[in-house]
């Protein structure tokens, strides 16, 4: 493709005048769309590229393969260290895996309609496309939508063994395995440093200490207790989602939580993958 092609497409579809000069140095490079059948095989796991690897359409490679090793990351610290079963690391595939080929999917259906040369295609690419998404965007459910397929912060564990909803789950708001909401307001900040947050909601009489000596004896070092208020009750596991969920009311949840190191799920606020990943370590 020459630079005059370039600067006319580019004075086109860009307001202000940019200027292209030619490239210092250019490179090609081959399109692969291939995902493990397995990310785990003994004693050999995959994480990243290694796992999937597709087109850059959408920038989702990088955030894919963080989130990855991060996931596995804590469960291998974990074992390591003595405070998890062997186990948990099977609940890396089982988690990752699904978001892995959601990947490989929309990467791969954006590259072969971006690159289409049916002139159908390229003209619904190119005029209709950004005018329809313009008007869609402005409903804020669409472009909530958007934005947490983007940015990946729509990613649920909740199928997860290591996720569990309790004996009588709350109807509404987060489920076990969902990211984790900032709300009330600073919650992520207060959950994000490294190890396991326990919330709990309803009047402090209704948790007293004693109900939780059991579960937090030898793992003071791991758990957090955060007393919050509302209706709801759950825990989070070091990358912020919640592990397990509950209604105030009951306690069996609470004995469920006993294994809290092996039960939680995995998801998401980033500030939260960072330290738990280099700390635990």
């Amino acid at each position: 493709m020459r630079l005059g092609l370039l600067q006319k497409i580019t004075d086109e579809y860009t307001p202000d005048r940019l200027v292209l000069r030619d490239p210092v140095w250019m490179t090609d490079f081959r399109l692969h769309n291939r995902g493990a059948a397995h990310y785990r095989s003994g004693p050999c796991l995959l994480a990243g590229d290694a796992a999937h690897i597709h087109s850059p359409v959408g920038a989702q490679g990088m955030n894919t393969g963080i989130q990855d090793a991060l996931n596995l990351g804590w469960k291998l610290a974990l074992v390591c260290r003595g405070r998890a079963p062997e186990e948990l690391p099977e609940t890396y595939e089982i988690e990752c895996a699904p978001v892995g080929r959601s990947v490989l999917r929309f990467t791969d259906r954006a590259f072969t309609i971006g690159t289409s040369r049916n002139p159908l295609i390229r003209l619904a690419c190119t005029r209709l496309a950004p005018r329809l998404t313009l008007l869609a965007l402005r409903a804020a459910g669409p472009r909530g939508r958007v934005f947490r397929t983007v940015s990946e912060l729509g990613i649920h564990y909740r199928r997860s063994p290591a996720s569990t909803a309790g004996s009588q789950p709350p109807r509404k708001g987060p489920r076990a395995g969902d990211r984790l909401p900032d709300i009330p307001r600073g919650l992520q900040a207060r959950s994000s440093g490294p190890g396991w947050h326990l919330l709990l909601s309803g009047p402090p009489a209704l948790w007293p200490d004693e109900r939780f000596a059991s579960v937090l004896r030898g793992r003071d070092d791991l758990i957090s207790v955060h007393r919050l208020g509302g209706e709801a009750r759950g825990r989070t596991r070091p990358r912020g989602s919640y592990a397990l969920t509950a209604t105030s009311a009951t306690s069996r949840a609470v004995h469920t939580s006993k294994g809290c190191a092996l039960t939680s799920s995995v998801g998401c606020p980033y500030n939260s993958l960072d330290s738990y990943g280099a700390q635990a370590l």
